[in-house]
């Protein structure tokens, strides 16, 4: 999906960009290593979202894409049980996560910004695990500041690529195109159509893809990346309305293969999923670390 951005990137790099270009890497001094542990199958090539619900791995894809939850197989990347949400269409689906009793999906991606129709998911654990089709309550969001959905190639602080759930409530947290920092916006679980506002802004100096949220270790974890180099930012010590005033810290991530992370699973033992989409010369892939 980002194969032209990342041409852009390149040649932006190459040229001695000025110190004030957004496309300039940010030095992040510290790194984490991560292992590969499978390529993934040709069908999950735009893998963007990703849970471990109870040692089920379950992946998405992105825009266009089937409307399916995906289990993987750890052992060889395929698919080893495919869940359909009848009621559902795959606009731009680009994370996914959980709580006790369900599972939700987010439909919120907004590259164009020209979108209006961005809808949260809603299946229940139990109907996902005893059916092969299953049907989402729906929750619809629009962000309140938004007020120009003229499209913008790419340039809006009104994609949102990330969710974690916390107690009661959903948090996004926006890919801003337009001047690389993260916001995030607080949504009720419950089906219904709202209006949201953003409760908080970090700089990230990136583009945030993925998040997910360590109940054990009050621990959020997002995913994103700068120029060539994808990263992780740990999230602890924060409060229930914003998640982006806590301690935050941010460190590269160190892979061999694909760099396009778009989800991040957080597994009982304190390591992590993560997710990576095909990109030019690279298979999509699924990592593990450790922080």
């Amino acid at each position: 999906m980002l194969r032209i951005y990342f041409l852009c990137l390149s040649f932006a790099i190459f040229t001695n960009c000025q110190s004030d270009d957004l496309n300039v890497i940010t030095p992040v001094k510290e790194s984490i290593k991560a292992v590969n542990i499978t390529i993934l199958d040709k069908k999950l090539e735009e893998s963007s979202g990703i849970i471990n619900f109870d040692g089920r791995i379950i992946t998405h894809n992105d825009s266009g894409g089937e409307a399916a939850l995906y289990e993987i197989d750890l052992a060889n990347g395929s698919i080893q049980r495919t869940v359909i949400i009848k009621n559902a269409k795959n606009v731009d689906w680009e994370d996914i996560t959980q709580d006790d009793l369900y599972i939700y999906i987010c439909d919120i991606g907004n590259n164009s910004n020209s979108r209006k129709d961005q809808i949260i998911y809603k299946i229940s654990k139990s109907d996902y695990l005893n059916n092969k089709e299953v049907i989402a309550e729906k929750i619809g969001v629009s962000f309140l500041e938004q007020t120009n959905f003229s499209k913008s190639d790419k340039n809006t602080n009104f994609d949102a690529e990330a969710v974690v759930s916390i107690d009661n409530s959903l948090f996004l947290f926006t890919k801003n195109w337009g001047d690389l920092k993260t916001s995030v916006y607080k949504v009720p679980k419950e089906k219904g159509n709202y209006k949201i506002q953003k409760t908080g802004t970090y700089n990230v100096k990136g583009l945030i893809t993925g998040a997910d949220y360590d109940k054990s270790r009050k621990t959020i974890m997002l995913t994103g990346y700068q120029s060539f180099i994808p990263f992780i930012v740990k999230i602890t010590n924060f409060s229930s309305d914003n998640p982006l005033n806590g301690k935050i810290e941010k460190k590269r991530i160190s892979i061999n293969g694909s760099i396009q992370i778009e989800g991040i699973a957080a597994n009982p033992d304190g390591s992590f999923y993560m997710s990576a989409e095909e990109t030019t010369g690279f298979a999509a892939m699924l990592y593990k670390f450790s922080y």
